[in-house]
């Protein structure tokens, strides 16, 4: 039965291992791009082969997050977390001593089934262990412990194998998530989730909805996956073509063009961890929701129409990202606001699939815009994007509120 706990301390520990898997799943998700000219180099495989193995981790760990969770709700999160962070680090590990192409194949596909329990577990835990208080802090550490991780891995694992080899900086990384797996396992007794539907914050009428495919089904939820969808196309198109964009529309470098994405992925960061204690705070969601995505599409549209020096490009982007960031725990909030107990696992496993989706159809997509001459349609477009985000979020929490009181 899930135990909800009310000292800082403990949440703190829960945060911190939970932290530390997520890390691991953004970081193992890009440990190999650093090491394609040495594979390549290795097995004579061609890029696209390369490419492919990305996608054979990204898809499995995206598309079976849904079943995932309802494992995860029927048989509790923690051992199942576990065993995830166990598979994906081990996967790693073997990697480093792989004699063939298809063998490291084989093993992304391991790894991407393990990096699959990890959203739906760990948002399964931080309902059920985390205190109401602090449970927006929660959600924008462990963003923001991922977004950290994607973000270390090119320059260790660039780093190791340029000291090293590419085999054992596989080995080093997967040993370390080995490493965390273990102190996982050491406080396991913190990893109590939501299941035994004893969860604090449970209304009368939340007892009431819907459960397993009928709630995945429902339409709160159904918006709440296009709520997803449309974030990940947002940023997927920022991050695949604006740079592109601003060389041709801006008098920019390339250099510039690549500072001032940093400038925005960074301030997005910035903004995970301010929108944390903002959600703890604000307990009308919808009201953070609708003024951060207010002005991060207003401000990311600025380059589409108006020619502008490098300084107030990079300061229309530190806003642009800093508000899209803010909406990172206040969405969390929301999704969790409209799940019942109980159900944590398959629904955020569920709506995470979205991320998914999102992420492989906005490169194409916004690359397809860009081959038709419209550069200045990436900032417009993603605009249109964070402005459906707005809606689908908002259609979403107001439908569940509804079906809860009936």
């Amino acid at each position: 039965m899930a135990v909800v706990t009310d000292t800082g301390a403990s949440d703190a520990r829960v945060i911190g291992v939970l932290g530390a898997g997520h890390f691991f799943s953004h970081f193992f998700l890009l440990c190999l791009p650093p090491l394609f000219p040495a594979l390549r180099g290795e097995f004579g495989v061609s890029f696209a082969a390369l490419g492919f193995m990305m996608t054979s981790y990204n898809l499995i760990g995206g598309l079976i997050q849904a079943p995932m969770g309802f494992l995860i709700d029927r048989f509790g999160a923690r051992w199942i977390l576990i065993a995830g962070v166990v598979l994906m680090s081990g996967a790693v590990l073997l990697m480093g001593f792989t004699e063939s192409y298809e063998a490291i194949l084989v093993l992304a596909v391991l790894a991407g089934l393990g990096n699959s329990v990890i959203h739906p577990a760990d948002y399964a835990v931080m309902s059920g262990a985390i205190s109401e208080g602090r449970l927006g802090r929660a959600f924008s550490l462990h963003t923001f412990s991922g977004e950290f991780g994607g973000a270390f891995a090119p320059v260790v694992m660039g780093t190791l194998a340029a000291m090293w080899d590419w085999r054992s900086a596989l080995m080093a990384a997967g040993a370390a998530g080995l490493v965390v797996a273990a102190i996982m396992a050491s406080q396991s007794r913190l990893l109590v989730d939501d299941t035994g539907g004893t969860r604090a914050d449970a209304a009368p009428g939340n007892k009431a909805q819907a459960t397993g495919m009928k709630l995945l089904m429902s339409p709160a939820m159904l918006l709440f996956f296009a709520f997803f969808v449309a974030i990940s196309l947002a940023g997927g198109g920022m991050q695949s073509f604006a740079i592109t964009s601003l060389i041709q529309t801006q008098e920019i470098t390339i250099a510039g063009a690549t500072m001032a994405l940093t400038v925005f992925l960074f301030s997005s960061s910035i903004g995970v961890l301010l929108g944390g204690p903002l959600a703890d705070r604000v307990k009308r969601q919808e009201m953070t929701m609708m003024i951060a995505v207010a002005v991060a599409a207003g401000f990311i549209i600025l380059p589409a129409f108006m020619d502008l020096s490098v300084t107030l490009l990079f300061g229309i982007l530190a806003i642009a990202g800093l508000a899209q960031g803010v909406t990172r725990p206040t969405r969390d909030m929301m999704v969790r606001a409209a799940t019942p107990p109980g159900q944590s696992g398959k629904v955020f496993g569920f709506v995470s699939v979205g991320l998914s989706i999102g992420s492989s159809v906005a490169p194409p997509l916004f690359g397809w815009i860009m081959d038709q001459g419209a550069p200045r349609m990436v900032f417009v477009l993603t605009s249109v994007f964070m402005l459906l985000m707005l809606a689908t979020a908002l259609a979403g929490h107001f439908t569940a509120r509804a079906a809860a009181r009936r």
